[in-house]
């Protein structure tokens, strides 16, 4: 009988137990998705970036495809899609043709993308490997080295590769990490590209 009521506690201790488990991982779930409030659609990891995007400094970084230096704040009036990349990481070539396309399909006065590069291993540090590879897979938009991963911490990123779209207002709208979703990326570039800008024209 003792052994019978063991067994009953114990089953209904790893039940609860489940159960737990379960509602964590539909909260942690709920906090990746992209979600919307009032008109703003707002994004994936909402509770970890502040509406406003960080800058992109880096004193140490090296632009390539432009002879110019990104900030933010010059920026406002366009939608900015950022995508944190490196050269040796096998998803983030598998995304570059959905970039590539995105960049000659929507590049305007009021659409712009940026790579911001961080290495995973020693040899995507060189500044001519990191060129290199720019030219052999066909990135036409302005790449940004990130060696120090400063601003990757400013962005709180967490894995390669991860695209943030900011909107007319220099403010974060959706965050994407990994692969695929590709539709949805681009739906949401439309929405943004669609939306006045902070001037309310």
């Amino acid at each position: 009988m003792k052994n019978l009521i063991n067994i009953k506690f114990i089953s209904g201790i790893s039940i609860l137990s489940l159960f737990v488990f379960l509602f964590m991982k539909t909260m942690t779930i709920a906090n990746e998705e992209s979600y919307e409030t009032g008109n703003k659609k707002i994004l994936i990891d909402k509770n970890s970036l502040s509406d406003d995007a960080p800058g992109l400094n880096n004193k140490y970084g090296k632009w390539i495809n432009t002879d110019k230096q990104f900030n933010i704040e010059d920026l406002k009036g366009k939608v900015v899609l950022i995508e944190f990349w490196t050269f040796g990481c096998y998803n983030c070539t598998n995304t570059l043709p959905y970039l590539n396309r995105w960049y000659e399909k929507y590049r305007s006065d009021e659409f712009e993308m940026i790579g911001v590069h961080c290495p995973e291993f020693d040899n995507e540090r060189n500044f001519d490997n990191v060129k290199r590879s720019v030219e052999e897979l066909g990135i036409k938009y302005p790449v940004l080295t990130d060696n120090e991963f400063s601003v990757w911490k400013e962005y709180e990123v967490n894995a390669w590769p991860t695209i943030f779209l900011i909107d007319k207002k220099g403010e974060i709208r959706y965050k994407k990490v990994g692969e695929g979703k590709y539709d949805k990326t681009e739906q949401m570039i439309k929405e943004l590209l669609g939306e006045s800008n902070s001037n309310g024209n």
